[in-house]
């Protein structure tokens, strides 16, 4: 009984010790064509960290990365500079800061900055994730890897721009069925009224 609560309480102390790594979710969905930019965060509450490795997987399809930047990154010394390959669809990144280290909530890692591609569901998926604790050991004390998933949205311009010249087309379309027979009516009227005068003058 004693051994089992021992055990328990060391998890809890274990996830209570334990980093996040995340990614903050856009403000709105994209749009397709547009732009827009995520943040890769980390949390430790309890312990210091000094290191960070991650390799992140996208849909190529739906989404490209356009650029990635470090300003306002918790970590100045990167063993591995931040890398994406919109072939394969992955962004890869090593990361080191010196001590004390990094404690706190919401610390960025990176800001990516993507592009929409094509509308629908999509997801950015952690293949590898690694957060080490600043304690000479390079303990991995990552707990929490949270993939995002969210939806790519159709360019509602390019709808609209779509519609409405299909509406135009209509309008000239009608507009000119109702010139011809305008024309239609008044030609009418003309050769009738050319055969009456000859009629009449037929029988003078």
């Amino acid at each position: 009984m004693f051994a089992l609560f021992g055990v328990l309480m060391l998890l809890a102390q274990a996830q209570q010790l334990g980093a996040s790594l995340y990614i903050s979710p856009p403000s709105e969905n994209p749009r397709v064509g547009n732009n827009f930019t995520l943040q890769i965060k980390t949390d430790s509450l309890e312990q210091p960290i000094n290191a960070i490795k991650g390799v992140l997987s996208y849909n190529k399809e739906r989404v490209e990365i356009i650029n990635v930047s470090k300003i306002g990154s918790i970590f100045n010394l990167w063993v591995e500079e931040p890398q994406f390959s919109n072939v394969e669809g992955k962004l890869r990144f090593q990361g080191g800061v010196p001590k004390p280290g990094f404690i706190g909530n919401g610390g960025t890692v990176l800001l990516v900055i993507l592009r929409a591609k094509t509308a629908g569901p999509t997801s950015l998926i952690w293949e590898k994730g690694e957060v080490l604790a600043a304690d000479g050991k390079g303990t991995n004390i990552l707990s929490n890897l949270q993939n995002l998933s969210f939806v790519v949205e159709a360019d509602v311009v390019s709808k609209t721009e779509g519609g409405g010249a299909y509406w135009l087309f209509i309008a000239n379309s009608a507009f000119l069925a109702i010139f011809l027979a305008i024309g239609l009516f008044f030609a009418a009227k003309a050769i009738l009224k050319y055969h009456d005068k000859r009629f009449h003058h037929g029988h003078k």
